[in-house]
C-alpha cells in the first residue's frame, strides 16, 4: 500500500512540475502577466498546511496511549486532518500550475475550432440548437439539469472529507485522478482552442430562459480578454473555468462516481445524479456533444492510467513470484543406473 502511495505521489508531483515548466515556456511572450501576489499567496497557503500537518502529528503521538473512546477519536480525528492536509498540499500546487496553464493557453490569436466541433456534432446527428429549444420548453427537465450542474461543486469538498477520514489511500487517488485529467484537459485544449456552443450559436434570451442567464458564457468575456492581445493580470483564486473542449466537468462527474465505488448507499445517487449531469453540460454548460465525447475519454483514460501507476496488488504479486520460483527451481531427474545389489556379478 506504501509502494502504491508513493507511486502515486510521485506522479501527481511529476506532473505539477511538468506543468510549472509549460507555465514558464509559455510565459515568456504571453499577454498573460501573473500577478505577484499569487506567489504570497500560495507560499501562505503551503505554510499553513505545514503547519496544520505538524500540530496534527504532535496530537497523534501525545494522544497515542490513550485508548480511551475519546482518546481513540481524537487520534483518528488527528490522521484524518493530517492526511487531509498532506493531500491539500499536493492539490494547491497543481491547481496554482494547471489554472495558470488554462490562462496561458487561452490567450492565443488562433481561429477558434466552434464550427469544427459543430460539424462534428452534426456529423453524430446531434443538433445542439434543437436539444436546448427541447428542455428549455420543458421546465421540470430544465431546472433538474440546472441542480445536478451545479451539484458537481458541493460534492468535491464532501467527498474529500469522505475519503480523508473513511478511506485516506483513495484520497490520493483521487488527486492523481485530477491530474492526470488536468494534464490531459490541458493538451487538448491547447490543440482546440473553443468558445462554447453558446457563443457559436448565439442563441437569444428566450431560447434559453429556464437555465440560468449566463449559461455557457461565464467564461466568455475573460476569454475575449486573452484573446485580444492586451496585457492580462492574473490572479489565480479569482480565475473562470475556461476550457470548453474537452468537458472537463464531464470528466469530474465521472471521476468522482469511480472515487466512491464500494459505497452502494453512495454511489449510486451519485452516479445517477452525474449521469444528468454530464447531459446538463449541454445547454447548461454549453458544450458541444463533442466536448462530452472528449471529456467522457479522458475520464476513463485517468482512471486506466491511475490504475496503471498504482501497479500489481500484493497478493498477486507474491502468488506470481512463488509460482516463478517453482517453475525455475530444475527437478533433479530419476537415477537410470540399477542399484548397486542389482548389478552383475564379476565372472
Amino acid at each position: 500500500m506504501r509502494s502504491t502511495g508513493f507511486k502515486l505521489v510521485a506522479a501527481i508531483a511529476a506532473i505539477a512540475l511538468g506543468f510549472f515548466v509549460a507555465d514558464i515556456f509559455y510565459f515568456r511572450g504571453s499577454n498573460v502577466v501573473l500577478d505577484p501576489r499569487n506567489w504570497f499567496e500560495l507560499a501562505r497557503v503551503l505554510m499553513v498546511l505545514a503547519a496544520v500537518f505538524v500540530a496534527m502529528m504532535l496530537v497523534g503521538r501525545r494522544i497515542k496511549q490513550d485508548q480511551s473512546r475519546v482518546g481513540r477519536f481524537i487520534a483518528t480525528s488527528a490522521s484524518a486532518v493530517g492526511s487531509l492536509v498532506a493531500n491539500a498540499s499536493l492539490f494547491v500546487p497543481l491547481t496554482f500550475a494547471s489554472v495558470w496553464f488554462m490562462y496561458l493557453a487561452s490567450a492565443t490569436d488562433r481561429p477558434l475550432m466552434d464550427q469544427t466541433l459543430a460539424a462534428f456534432d452534426a456529423a453524430i446527428g446531434f443538433d445542439w440548437q434543437a436539444f436546448l429549444s427541447f428542455t428549455n420548453k420543458q421546465p421540470l427537465i430544465a431546472t433538474t439539469l440546472v441542480f445536478a450542474y451545479h451539484a458537481l461543486g458541493r460534492q468535491l469538498p464532501l467527498l474529500i472529507l469522505l475519503l480523508a477520514f473513511a478511506r485516506r489511500p483513495r484520497l490520493t487517488e483521487f488527486i492523481a485522478l485530477l491530474a492526470i485529467s488536468s494534464a490531459l484537459t490541458a493538451t487538448l485544449m491547447l490543440f482546440v482552442p473553443a468558445a462554447g456552443a453558446y457563443a457559436y450559436f448565439r442563441p437569444s434570451p428566450t431560447e434559453f430562459g429556464n437555465f440560468t442567464a449566463r449559461a455557457g458564457m461565464w467564461h466568455f468575456a475573460e476569454l475575449v480578454k486573452l484573446r485580444s492581445g492586451a496585457p492580462f493580470d492574473l490572479m489565480i483564486t479569482r480565475a473562470e473555468g475556461l476550457v470548453t473542449f474537452p468537458s472537463y466537468h464531464t470528466a469530474l462527474g465521472i471521476l468522482v462516481v469511480y472515487a466512491l465505488r464500494g459505497y452502494r448507499w453512495l454511489f449510486w445517487p451519485v452516479a445517477c445524479l452525474n449521469g444528468i449531469m454530464i447531459i446538463s453540460t449541454l445547454p447548461e454548460g454549453g458544450h458541444h456533444l463533442i466536448d462530452v465525447i472528449a471529456g467522457t475519454t479522458v475520464g476513463l483514460v485517468s482512471i486506466l492510467a491511475v490504475k496503471s501507476i498504482a501497479g500489481y496488488q500484493p497478493r498477486v504479486a507474491a502468488a506470481n513470484a512463488q509460482l516463478t520460483s517453482r517453475v525455475s527451481t530444475p527437478k533433479t531427474p530419476p537415477s537410470t543406473s540399477p542399484p548397486a545389489s542389482a548389478a552383475p556379478s564379476p565372472p
